[in-house]
């Protein structure tokens, strides 16, 4: 087995087993091979690779983070999925943010961008649901933001934005359970009328039996 692809340059497996020495998938916790728990993964560094949007090198500005990798060129910003949660959290405990007079950026025509890490096509997605911040999701590595991205993300954690998510998941997940219910009644509305009929039906052929008999 191999790390990377020979065809595409794709980062496949990149968790050795230390007792097997296979090769493990991605976010695996055991060796699928010997049941033998693994290492964490190791850390990679986005340190001097493509920009995903204009493919200027990306780089870490000095003292911050090295989970947040910054392009110089297009102000886009590149987070480590442990590094955003942290983020996230200080932002919703720290509360809303005072207005900063930023306005979200016209759509341009959607164009799907590679993980700086993996290099698989990331997804594009509507950041909480309700943010309306869509952005570029690596679920193996991180996020990408474009330029302002970032900042409105936290504007939104630190508004409780967060909140309305749970909010909204516990409500579909309400309507989802109430949607079941009445499928099951009304499931068991039909049965009762199928078994009524039948029923019916027994009684006619008994009372005819007993009429040509």
């Amino acid at each position: 087995m191999v790390r990377i692809c020979p065809h595409c340059d794709v980062r496949l497996d990149n968790v050795r087993c230390q007792r097997c020495f296979s090769l493990q998938a991605p976010g695996a916790f055991t060796c699928a091979r010997c049941a033998h728990p693994l290492e964490l993964e190791p850390m990679l560094d986005a340190t001097d690779a493509p920009c995903p949007r204009c493919q200027h090198p990306l780089e870490v500005a000095p003292g911050e983070d090295p989970r947040l990798h910054e392009c110089p060129r297009c102000g886009g910003m590149f987070v480590r999925r442990e590094y955003l949660t942290e983020m996230l959290c200080n932002a919703e405990l720290g509360g809303g943010l005072r207005e900063s007079g930023l306005r979200p950026k016209a759509l341009d025509e959607v164009r799907y961008v590679p993980c700086p890490l993996c290099h698989a096509s990331m997804n594009r997605v509507n950041f909480g649901r309700v943010s309306g911040v869509i952005v570029d999701l690596c679920k193996m590595h991180g996020t990408w933001f474009d330029a302002g991205e970032l900042t409105r993300v936290i504007a939104f954690a630190a508004a409780g934005g967060l909140e309305k998510t749970r909010e909204r998941d516990a409500q579909a997940k309400r309507e989802e359970r109430q949607r079941a219910t009445e499928v099951h009644a009304q499931l068991a509305v039909m049965e009762a009328q199928t078994s009524h009929r039948r029923t019916r039906a027994d009684d006619w052929d008994e009372f005819l039996r007993a009429i040509f008999s």
